[in-house]
């Protein structure tokens, strides 16, 4: 029986610089040819990512931020090149806050983050507020974006993070203000004051003043004062 030699031709794919060819471009998969189209277009929309504070921000309002991840753009020859975004000028600063109370925080060249664009054009809402038109049709913009500080790589850790309150403190922890279900705590160098729930206390070196519901304890040179 004489055998059959015919086998189907794969097809032959766009040969990449480095002589590779795309596996994808071999066989006609409508599924394959779907899911690359998505991740083209999944590619090219900005998302949000870490920056860095180009400069300070003078008014807190607003920032320019460099992006500190690079951009992979394809070549028409089928190579990759990592490319450096711009700087993003007059991005809007997220501070927590609400109610009338805003925690604020001074912004400094280099200091690290995360860009979080928006899905439409926030230029009307940022100039007049309420409720406004986008103004026009372009989404996931690159330059819609909003500031979150605080967000920090490995180089810049935070050391000696409290796991059992809340504070608000220097990098060097040489002020602190701590807020736990005890105490409420403020530090700076080697003074200190709190307030609990048995006591008012406050520290400087060897000094001390303690009040509590009975007595006024005042140390100073190791004298005692009781009233």
């Amino acid at each position: 029986m004489r055998q059959n030699n015919c086998r189907p031709t794969p097809f032959k794919g766009a040969q990449m610089a480095n002589g590779s060819i795309d596996i994808r471009e071999r066989f006609a998969d409508e599924t394959e040819l779907l899911e690359t189209v998505v991740d083209g277009v999944l590619s090219r929309l900005p998302k949000a990512g870490p920056v860095t504070l180009a400069e300070d921000s003078a008014d807190g309002h607003t920032a320019k931020l460099q992006p500190t991840t690079k951009a992979i753009t394809r070549k028409p020859d089928g190579t990759t090149e990592e490319v450096t975004l711009p700087v993003m000028p007059d991005v809007p600063v997220h501070f927590m806050g609400a109610g009338g109370i805003t925690t604020t925080l001074a912004l400094k060249q280099g200091d690290e983050g995360f860009s979080v664009p928006a899905a439409l054009g926030i230029d009307g809402w940022h100039q007049n507020g309420g409720v406004q038109s986008p103004g026009d049709t372009r989404q996931h913009a690159m330059w819609d974006a909003v500031f979150v500080p605080g967000v920090r790589s490995d180089p810049n850790k935070l050391k000696g993070v409290s796991t059992n309150s809340t504070q608000t403190r220097t990098d060097d922890k040489q002020t602190v203000h701590d807020v736990s279900h005890a105490a409420v705590t403020a530090v700076r160098e080697q003074s200190a004051h709190q307030v609990n729930g048995m006591a008012v206390q406050s520290q400087k070196d060897g000094s001390s003043h303690v009040v509590d519901a009975k007595t006024i304890q005042h140390v100073a040179s190791k004298i005692l004062l009781n009233c």
